[in-house]
């Protein structure tokens, strides 16, 4: 769903008013802040895992039953596996309003993380490279953007929900994913 602002809201995420919520990010130094659009989702992460140095990481983060965050993670990934988690589970990481994930390098300080309410942050000595993929994709600087946790209020309360994408959700994906080397956190 797009807001007439020209921000999407994936199924997961529900937020009353965004319309202050604009393709815009904040960069300070080696850190890019955003939100990312729903309709952005694919383009954004297929190309930015392009410029992350192998190997890679994809980790996700979940919920648990004490309130807290449970982390995962798949090392030692190539390009090529993570396009591939993507092509298989992008229905889930695109949709879902719940899991939080990501993707780094264990060979340079290159970090994507995907947060709660669509909001993104990219850590990079080379951050140049990751600026250049979001303006192509329509974003402009604005080192006062408004995010979507900065819209959200008592009155403007959103919420983040688990979504299931063809019979699966992020428990399904995990399992799966355990079964080729992924491993919690201790």
């Amino acid at each position: 769903m797009v807001d007439i602002s020209g921000f999407g809201l994936i199924a997961g995420v529900s937020i009353p008013d965004v319309s202050a919520v604009k393709k815009e990010y904040r960069l300070k130094k080696s850190k890019l802040v955003f939100s990312l659009s729903a309709e952005d989702y694919p383009a954004f992460f297929s190309s930015a895992v392009k410029l992350i140095k192998e190997p890679l990481c994809f980790f996700a983060e979940i919920p648990s039953d004490n309130d807290s965050a449970r982390t995962y993670y798949l090392d030692n990934c190539t390009e090529p596996v993570v396009q591939a988690i993507l092509k298989r589970y992008g229905g889930i990481l695109y949709a879902d309003g719940v899991i939080k994930f990501g993707f780094c390098s264990h060979s340079a300080d290159d970090e994507i993380y995907m947060q709660e309410y669509q909001t993104a942050a990219v850590c990079s000595e080379r951050i140049g490279e990751f600026e250049k993929l979001l303006i192509s994709l329509g974003y402009k600087r604005n080192d006062k953007a408004v995010l979507t946790w900065d819209v959200l209020s008592e009155s403007n309360a959103g919420e983040c929900v688990n979504v299931d994408v063809e019979g699966e959700g992020y428990p399904d994906m995990i399992n799966n994913l355990i079964d080729i080397g992924m491993y919690p956190a201790e």
